[in-house]
């Protein structure tokens, strides 16, 4: 199923669980899963923090169709951006089977 409106190409990146030498879990992004889907990315806000460093926050709100497989642990890539999921991606209800998944993304730089 696509949205209706889906121009971006947008790759899910889900990464493995791995084991350190200590026995604890360890996420390894090096040997992360990608599957691209189309979808819409809105800019949704940039704020910028100069307290220690200049740092720019960016927020984008991302439209993925229904039953795309992601969930907050993941990584979203974009226009040559790496983008962290925050938050519970979230089905939208109202539309059946063309309700898609919406989540917030974020990009800190600096």
């Amino acid at each position: 199923m696509v949205l209706l409106f889906a121009p971006h190409a947008v790759t899910v990146v889900t990464k493995p669980t791995g084991v350190n030498p200590r026995g604890s879990s360890e996420a390894d992004w090096t040997g992360a899963e990608r599957v691209t889907v189309q979808g819409q990315v809105e800019p949704a806000a940039s704020s910028e923090n100069r307290d220690a460093r200049d740092q720019v926050a960016s927020t984008f709100v991302v439209r993925l169709p229904p039953g795309t497989a992601v969930s907050f642990k993941d990584r979203l890539e974009w226009n040559g951006m790496t983008l962290e999921v925050t938050g519970d991606p979230l089905p939208w209800s109202g539309l059946a089977p063309l309700d898609p998944i919406q989540l917030t993304a974020s990009r800190l730089r600096g």
